[in-house]
């Protein structure tokens, strides 16, 4: 049997899902999707099908036409779940499965009221990237395998849901009390862009394509934030192209959202930690923009060749925010993400095999090895490629890059072929070889400069020499320009000089989660007992791994604060998605 992908049992010479159908109800009482996933074709299956679940009870599995099929569930086998096999699907233009998911699924969070933004109503949400969304459906649940979808959702009033897709109908739900919604998705995508959130959600349009969800409560703040994403439309089109699929709506989540954004088609998740107040956080929103063409267009084929998705996608998010605010701001947003990227070769090893830009991931949970490496070094190596062939050359290249692969998946191996034959010679300027294969990170990797950032440097480097920079001098100062101050100052402090940052700047009353976060680690890192109440609130009312991991990493490490790490995982972990709340299990275990 081929397998097509590391993560997933699928099969492709049996037949690969071209559709999907979802006909589903929403059960807050018992946290479960209840319902039937129609699996579409597009010709006769050639031999028996392998599916991808986790967690799921399968009830029922049936042809299109009717007919019972004899399938069998394998036991689980850790982070791959279990292959469903449908023995006598040959023949079969589709396939019904009823099914319910688990109340533990790992795509889905259900919270209880308390934890939304009203109080009043539950909310549900997924996250099916890297590989949970066969927790959600059972599918094919390999980025190798796109398909379009359509959906019928049932919910209680007066709650609402929202898709990865087009919203259609809303309909007298089946039982009293409940509506039903309709969704379509025209175009083919992954499984781990497949999304819904249900709660008590209001909207409001912030352009002829772009619209906001979010709990009523939040709603007029979000739509504030993020006012000006018509703007990064506009600006992302002059760069990579017309934008193809229709709209792009987003919307603000609840704080257990584990993840800055993520790209569902025609819906965005956001993070509640983006509204700032001053804007000063919406890069997030670009980046997310930019997976519109680098990602959701063209997508890593499996989770191997993830770089290609996150490392194309910084640099175009790089691209719209030099074109919306000037190089300064670019050379700010490369200087933190370098420094992210040198804290992760830092904690794999510059040797790890997780250090290269193509992994082999086989064996191993894309979830426990999720780091800034295809991000950040894959940018660098998109840049390089820029500095070296010329700007001009590189956006006919990718132009030509989402023309040829528009709407597919691709390995690494696929890349290279077109990308050495579109810049023949290339390698001899550039070792591609050393850069996508090799481990740590090459001598030649650009550097960010800027006259600020020097200055920056200058003024960090300074503290240990007893300097310290007045209140005054930094009324200036952006956001990004507090955060690589912070990221630069040493650490572990003495209680006088931490008690000085704080009482000094008002560190924690900042409303910008990224300098919050870069305090309290300095906090955690010194074992700054007066800060200990605000790192408790603070991890107690987010749930975004970027602030997560590494305060309950710092907290973990410090002969003072482990326990202080454990006390508070242990009152707020329960609130925390299956996602970040496993990787904090293991961080901590």
């Amino acid at each position: 049997m081929p397998m097509i992908d590391p993560h997933s049992y699928t099969d492709s010479d049996h037949g690969s899902v071209k559709h999907l159908e979802l006909d589903l109800n929403v059960n807050f009482d018992e946290h479960r999707l209840e319902g039937t996933a129609t699996l579409h074709f597009g010709a006769k299956t050639r031999g028996p099908l392998h599916l991808d679940t986790r967690d799921l009870v399968i009830e029922s599995v049936h042809s299109g036409e009717g007919q019972a099929l004899e399938w069998t569930l394998d036991s689980a086998a850790g982070f791959m779940g279990s292959r469903l096999v449908i023995d006598r699907a040959l023949g079969s233009e589709a396939i019904v499965i009823r099914y319910q998911s688990s109340p533990s699924a790992s795509a889905l969070q259900w919270l209880e009221p308390q934890h939304t933004a009203g109080g009043k109503h539950p909310y549900l949400f997924s996250q099916c990237q890297p590989i949970h969304a066969r927790s959600m459906v059972p599918i094919q649940d390999s980025a190798r395998v796109r398909f379009s979808y359509d959906a019928r959702i049932t919910v209680p009033a007066p709650l609402k849901p929202v898709m990865s897709a087009a919203p259609g109908e809303e309909l007298p739900g089946s039982g009293e009390g409940t509506g039903t919604f309709t969704f379509s998705m025209p175009q083919p995508i992954p499984s781990y862009l497949l999304a819904i959130a249900v709660g008590n959600l209001e909207s409001q349009d912030l352009g002829p394509r772009s619209r906001v969800y979010a709990e009523p409560e939040m709603l007029e703040k979000a739509a504030w934030e993020f006012a000006e994403v018509d703007k990064m439309l506009v600006a992302a089109e002059g760069l990579f192209g017309p934008y193809r699929w229709d709209r792009f709506d987003f919307i603000v989540m609840p704080p257990a959202f584990p993840y800055g954004g993520m790209e569902n088609p025609r819906l965005t998740f956001l993070t509640p930690t983006l509204i700032a107040g001053d804007r000063s956080l919406v890069g997030v929103l670009a980046h997310e923009l930019a997976h519109s063409w680098t990602g959701n267009l063209v997508t890593n084929a499996t989770m191997n060749d993830f770089w290609l998705n996150e490392g194309f996608t910084v640099w175009a998010e790089y691209r719209i925010l030099e074109a919306l605010e000037g190089g300064e701001v670019v050379a700010m947003a490369r200087a933190i993400g370098r420094h992210g990227l040198d804290e992760a070769l830092e904690q794999f090893g510059e040797d790890s095999p997780y250090t290269r830009l193509e992994t082999d991931l086989a064996g191993v949970d894309p979830d426990e090895v999720y780091s800034l490496v295809p991000y950040q070094k894959g940018c660098l190596f998109v840049q390089l490629v820029e500095e070296t062939v010329g700007r001009k050359a590189m956006d006919e290249f990718l132009l030509a890059y989402m023309d040829r692969f528009q709407f597919t998946s691709l390995t690494t191996a696929e890349f290279e072929e077109f990308f050495h034959g579109y810049f023949p010679g290339i390698r001899e300027r550039i070792d591609t070889k050393r850069w996508i294969h090799g481990t740590g990170l090459p001598e030649d990797a650009p550097v960010a400069s800027s006259p600020a950032l020097e200055e920056l440097d200058a003024l960090a480097a300074a503290w240990s020499e007893g300097k310290r920079v007045a209140l005054e001098q930094t009324r200036s100062w952006s956001a990004d320009s507090w955060q690589i101050y912070l990221q630069k100052l040493p650490r572990p402090m003495s209680s006088e000089e931490c008690r000085w940052l704080e009482e000094t700047y008002g560190l924690n009353s900042s409303g910008n989660a990224e300098i919050l976060c870069q305090w309290l680690l300095i906090a955690s890192a010194s074992g700054y007992e007066p800060a200990y109440d605000k790192i408790r609130e603070f991890l107690g009312s987010v749930g975004r791994m970027k602030y997560l991991k590494p305060l309950y990493a710092t907290l973990h490490k410090g002969e003072k604060t482990a326990a202080l790490a454990r006390e508070i995982f242990d009152r707020f972990g329960g609130n925390y998605h299956p996602i970040a709340r496993g990787g904090l299990e293991n961080l901590l275990a």
